[in-house]
């Protein structure tokens, strides 16, 4: 399936977006990392729906990192762009900080989605089980963090010791970004969990089961905040699964969104 590229204009701000496939709208909300890429998994999800992968403001090609502060600020920049694209009820995707976000667009405005997917989702605060501070990390700690097997050809190309300038560039870009509405308190709104029960669509919440960023008790504490909500533990997979993961992760997104 061909993925376009393609730029929009939202109250006076560049905003960069993937946009492929057909049928049903799906609104990709990428991770830290700003993986809006042409990725095999977008490519499997594109064959089920029409899917829509914006970049955050300030990650990637998109302008408006000065707009954003806090996750709330996110959430308006995201009802603004739904509003912009003619999404009326999508369903949302949201990886890592993506599935946060997701989560408190969820919280807000659960009429406006269909159904909601959180993959390995920061944002809670749970006793117990601390978020690791991605920030301070070397690139080897990174690895170890995020990949079932930090030593594969895909950790090593995704999070290499010396990265291109490129590289370098988005990794730095997406750092300050995450750093805006992540930084203090880490990776969370503490007042999220207790704000879960106004979630009422049908949400599946999918986590790697070698996740060493984000612990596995916060996907257990979304499921049990979200009434309904299922919880999908993926074998040898760590932080990312739509990049460790990505034909049995879109399997298991795409079954949830057709049941």
């Amino acid at each position: 399936m061909a993925c376009q590229e393609t730029f929009l204009t939202l109250h006076g701000l560049k905003i960069q977006l993937l946009l492929a496939g057909s049928g049903e709208p799906l609104l990709y909300l990428h991770g830290v990392g700003g993986e809006v890429e042409w990725l095999p998994f977008f490519a499997q999800l594109s064959r089920a729906c029409t899917l829509y992968v914006p970049a955050h403001p300030g990650f990637r090609k998109s302008e408006g990192l000065e707009k954003i502060d806090t996750i709330e600020d996110l959430v308006f920049h995201y009802t603004d762009l739904m509003d912009h694209l003619g999404l009326t009820q999508p369903y949302v995707v949201g990886l890592s900080l993506g599935g946060w976000l997701a989560a408190e667009l969820a919280t807000r405005y659960s009429h406006r989605i269909r159904k909601l997917v959180l993959i390995d989702a920061v944002g809670l605060r749970v006793p117990g089980a601390p978020i690791a501070d991605i920030f301070a990390a070397t690139p080897e700690e990174t690895r170890q963090l995020l990949f079932h097997d930090p030593q594969s050809e895909l950790a090593r190309r995704l999070v290499p010791d010396v990265p291109s300038p490129q590289l370098l560039e988005n990794t730095l870009r997406a750092r300050e970004a995450t750093a805006r509405v992540g930084w203090n308190p880490l990776l969370c709104n503490p007042k999220l969990r207790e704000r879960l029960y106004r979630i009422t669509v049908p949400t599946l919440v999918i986590w790697g089961e070698s996740d060493r960023l984000v612990p596995a008790a916060h996907g257990r504490a979304y499921q049990e905040g979200i009434a309904g909500a299922k919880l999908v533990v993926l074998e040898h997979c760590g932080h990312m699964p739509p990049l460790e993961k990505p034909e049995e992760t879109a399997r298991v997104v795409t079954q949830f969104l057709r049941a």
